[in-house]
C-alpha cells in the first residue's frame, strides 16, 4: 500500500503541472471568449498565476519551512536531555537551514505574481492588475506537434503567456532564439527587457525540425521585431555563455568558474560526514576530493584550449585532440591530415557526436 502511494504521488509530482497549465490555458481562453463576448471587463492575472501553481508552491514551502523549525525545536529539547555529538551537529544544520532559509522564504512569499516575470520586481500588485484590465486572451495553435501538445501560449493586446510566464509585447528590446550549435538539443530564449534586465527560457525539445523553428520564430517577432537566431549575429554570445544557468549550456571558463563553488561544500561534507556517520565515511571523502581536483584540472585545461581557439590562430586535431596551429596541414603530435580540422571546441563535439 506505501509503494503505491509513493508511486501515485511521484506520478502526481511529475504529471501535475503539466496538465493543469494544459487544462487552465484552454480554460483561460474559453473564459476568455466568454466574457468578450458578452462586453464584461475582466482581468485574468490570478488565474494566469495558477499556470505554474505558484500558489500552492508557497503553501508547500511554508509546510516546508514549518517541518524544518519542528525538526530543530525538537533536536534542540532532545540535545539539552542527551547530549551527543551528532544531536548537536544535526540540530544546528536544521537551525542553520531554517534561520538562513526564513529571509528567502519571506521575500519569495511576498513577491506579487511570480507569473509576471521581471516586471513583478519593478511593479506593485495594483499596477500589474491595472496592466491586466480588460486583457482577452486567446490560445495560439501551432502545427508542429510537439508545440501544440506541449507549448501552451496565450496572446492578448499587450501580453503573451508562454509556459505560464507572462511577458509584455512592449518593453521587449530583443529576444535570442539559440537552437543551432552549441544548442542542437536544447533550444534557449532569452528575453531582454527595456530596463536591462533578462529572462531564460529553455525548451528541451526538437530544436532541429524546421516547422518549430519557424513557428516559434513567428511567435516571437509578435512580441518584439529584433530577434536574434543565430550565436555568430550575437556579439554577447560568450559573455552569456559564460553565465549561463545551466552547467551543460556553459563554455569552460563558466564550468571552471561554477566547479570552484563546490570546492567549500565539499571541505563541509569531508569533515562532517565522518563525524556524523563513522570514520568509514573517509573513504567517501577521498572519493568526493578525487572527483573535484579531476574536474577542476579538466575544465581549466579545456578552459586554456577555449582561450587559444578564440584567438583564431590554433585548430584541434580530430584523431589526438591536441591543439595545432590553424595552418598547418598535418598534427605535430600524430602526423594525421588536419587540413580541415574543427576550428572551436563546439565543431570538435557536435563531430565527435555524430560519428557516434
Amino acid at each position: 500500500m506505501v509503494i503505491i502511494l509513493v508511486f501515485v504521488a511521484l506520478f502526481l509530482i511529475v504529471n501535475l503541472p503539466i496538465y493543469t497549465r494544459k487544462y487552465l490555458t484552454q480554460s483561460i481562453a474559453n473564459y476568455c471568449a466568454r466574457k468578450q463576448g458578452q462586453g464584461v471587463q475582466i482581468n485574468c492575472l490570478s488565474r494566469i498565476e495558477w499556470l505554474r501553481l505558484y500558489p500552492l508552491k508557497k503553501v508547500c514551502l511554508v509546510l516546508l519551512w514549518g517541518i524544518c523549525l519542528w525538526i530543530a525545536v525538537g533536536g534542540t529539547i532532545l540535545t539539552i536531555r542527551d547530549s551527543r555529538r551528532t544531536y548537536v551537529l544535526l540540530t544546528a544544520i536544521f537551525w542553520i537551514i531554517t534561520l538562513t532559509s526564513l529571509y528567502p522564504l519571506w521575500k519569495y512569499i511576498c513577491l506579487p505574481y511570480h507569473c509576471a516575470v521581471v516586471l513583478n520586481k519593478t511593479q506593485s500588485k495594483q499596477e500589474l492588475k491595472a496592466a491586466l484590465q480588460g486583457e482577452y486572451f486567446e490560445k495560439v495553435n501551432f502545427e508542429h506537434k510537439s508545440l501544440s501538445r506541449d507549448f501552451y501560449v496565450l496572446m492578448s493586446k499587450n501580453w503573451v503567456v508562454i509556459d505560464g510566464y507572462m511577458i509584455p509585447r512592449h518593453g521587449i528590446e530583443k529576444i535570442y532564439y539559440l537552437h543551432e550549435p552549441p544548442f542542437v538539443r536544447h533550444e534557449q530564449i532569452q528575453f531582454v527587457f527595456s530596463n536591462g534586465e533578462t529572462f531564460f527560457l529553455h525548451s528541451d525539445g526538437s530544436p532541429d525540425n524546421e516547422l518549430r523553428q519557424k513557428e516559434i520564430a513567428n511567435l516571437l517577432h509578435q512580441i518584439c521585431p529584433l530577434v536574434i537566431e543565430k550565436e555568430k549575429d550575437d556579439p554577447q554570445a560568450s559573455m552569456r555563455k559564460d553565465q549561463a544557468l545551466l552547467y551543460h549550456r556553459m563554455n569552460y571558463k563558466g564550468k571552471f568558474r561554477r566547479t570552484l563553488w563546490f570546492v567549500p561544500a565539499v571541505i563541509a561534507l569531508n569533515i562532517l560526514m565522518p563525524i556524523c556517520f563513522g570514520k568509514i565515511w573517509i573513504l567517501y571523502d577521498l572519493f568526493m576530493i578525487g572527483v573535484l581536483v579531476w574536474q577542476l584540472f579538466y575544465t581549466y585545461k579545456m578552459k586554456g584550449i577555449e582561450e587559444k581557439m578564440q584567438t583564431g590562430e590554433y585548430k584541434i586535431c580530430p584523431y589526438c585532440k591536441r591543439l595545432v596551429l590553424k595552418q598547418e596541414t598535418f598534427c605535430s603530435h600524430c602526423h594525421h591530415d588536419v587540413h580541415e580540422g574543427p576550428t572551436s571546441l563546439d565543431q570538435q563535439e557536435q563531430q565527435d557526436e555524430n560519428k557516434q
